[in-house]
């Protein structure tokens, strides 16, 4: 696959009206989008191996992954960004899907804000934090900026130590 092939992929992807993502060309690369969030991806052409379009069976929309020269792997979905979520700082999470967006981090975290309102349900906080945790280590690994993420995280944590571990 030429670099040229790689370009003219994703710019049209971006393009379409189910795409969660946008693209804004820049010289050599694009800077690809989420709007839904503010997060954005910079890549370069020349660091990309492939693309793939694929269909996305549960959700009805295509999707299109992106390869990285260096190992990466990012898609362009109807959801925004989506990545595998990285277990180095968890360890395993039996639970964990294969594929994550920052719209489970958003159901995740407020899924903890209720929790925390309710007495008897940390070792569920425990585990969606832990979710999040390899959510938002995922989407570092791809490029992602996770900051505003880890400041709502740490809020949490220390709600959840507040109130002390029952587990």
């Amino acid at each position: 696959m030429t670099t040229e092939d790689i370009q003219a992929r994703i710019l049209e992807f971006t393009l379409r009206p189910l795409s969660g993502v946008a693209s804004v060309e820049e010289p050599g690369g694009a800077r690809l989008l989420e709007p839904a969030t503010g997060k954005e991806l910079r890549v370069r052409w020349d660091e990309i191996s492939e693309v793939q379009e694929k269909p996305n069976l549960e959700r009805g929309a295509p999707y299109m992954q992106v390869l990285f020269h260096d190992g990466r792997q990012v898609a362009l979905a109807d959801v925004g960004f989506a990545f595998a979520p990285s277990t180095a700082n968890t360890g395993p999470l039996p639970q964990l899907p294969p594929t994550l967006c920052f719209r489970d981090f958003n159901h995740l975290s407020r899924g903890v804000e209720q929790l925390l309102m309710e007495e008897g349900r940390e070792k569920e906080i425990l585990s969606a934090i832990l979710l999040c945790i390899a959510l938002l280590d995922g989407a570092r690994a791809v490029g992602l900026a996770v900051d505003r993420e880890e400041r709502r995280l740490d809020k949490l944590l220390k709600a959840l130590e507040q109130r002390g571990m029952k587990l």
